[in-house]
């Protein structure tokens, strides 16, 4: 039996559809994307609507492509640009080497300085100094050398000179000399300077180096003798085979050898003149080669 209730008329109204937020079960979900950068916190989503989501395809990443190329492109033409003006200044001829001053010379002509160096026309940035230096050190009075840049296309060349420091004599030419035995020329030497005498033969030219030894003995005797044995020096002879042979304004004759141990044969020497000179023994020629035992005659 089919019982039917009376129900109140007034449910019968029109029902409302109400959605809501909740996920349907199995329906996928949007992601929201969050990019993280060390040190700038997170980012806020990037991309499409303003629901925070990222749209789909590439379209998000294209301007970022498009501004790293730009920058790439401007940084690419900026150093072409730097490179061709530097070989644009490289190559001018504003930087050519088109004067230079040459100091400190006084026997030496300017231009025989200039002429050795051959740097004139080369680039200021690539001409060859250090050749150049060498060049001029094989002019026989020079005997020191500096080169220094003045930009844009000068160079400074600044010499010494050798000076002057005794005479050498052999096959009756008196050469003058400096220091190390170089001969520099025929003009006389400044007064009361040292004075070799060679026994050997033969002849020189300008730049030619005489024995060494000899020189470097005469330069000793001369400045150490007179306070050893005083007296002076009148001759310091050279001698082939024998070496140094030294002759005093008192007419004694001291050969010495070669030019090692100069100071302890003058302290042999005066030690034998005192003693020759407390037993009044006369000689007029003391031979100092060997040492501490030396010969008297």
């Amino acid at each position: 039996m089919i019982i039917k209730r009376n129900r109140d008329p007034r449910r019968n109204w029109p029902k409302k559809i109400v959605k809501r937020n909740t996920p349907v079960i199995g329906e996928r979900r949007e992601r929201t994307i969050v990019k993280r950068t060390p040190g700038r916190g997170v980012e806020p989503p990037t991309g499409g609507g303003g629901n925070g989501y990222r749209s789909g395809g590439m379209g998000g990443w294209f301007p970022h492509i498009r501004k790293r190329w730009l920058v790439l492109a401007s940084t690419v033409a900026m150093l072409a640009s730097v490179l061709a003006g530097g070989v644009w200044v490289y190559q001018s001829p504003f930087f050519e080497v088109t004067h230079i001053t040459v100091k400190g010379n006084q026997a030496i002509s300017t231009d025989s300085v200039v002429t050795a160096a051959n740097v004139l026309g080369e680039s200021m940035f690539n001409a060859d100094l250090a050749s150049a230096q060498r060049a001029l050190y094989g002019l026989p009075l020079v005997s020191s050398v500096k080169i220094d840049r003045s930009w844009p296309h000068s160079l400074t060349i600044t010499v010494q000179e050798r000076q002057p420091w005794g005479t050498w004599q052999q096959d009756g030419v008196a050469y003058t000399i400096d220091r190390e035995g170089v001969i520099l020329g025929t003009n006389p030497a400044p007064a009361g300077s040292p004075v070799i005498v060679s026994a050997e033969p033969g002849s020189h030219v300008q730049g030619d180096r005489v024995d060494y030894q000899a020189v470097t003995a005469a330069a000793e005797i001369y400045e150490k003798l007179p306070g050893q044995l005083g007296t002076t020096v009148t001759n310091v002879a050279f001698i082939p085979g024998k070496g140094v042979q030294v002759t005093t304004a008192d007419n004694q004759t001291a050969l010495l050898g070669d030019s090692s141990s100069i100071p302890y044969k003058l302290a042999v020497w005066a030690a034998v003149a005192k003693q020759a000179a407390n037993q009044k023994l006369n000689y007029t020629t003391i031979d100092l080669r060997y040492g501490n035992r030396p010969v008297l005659q």
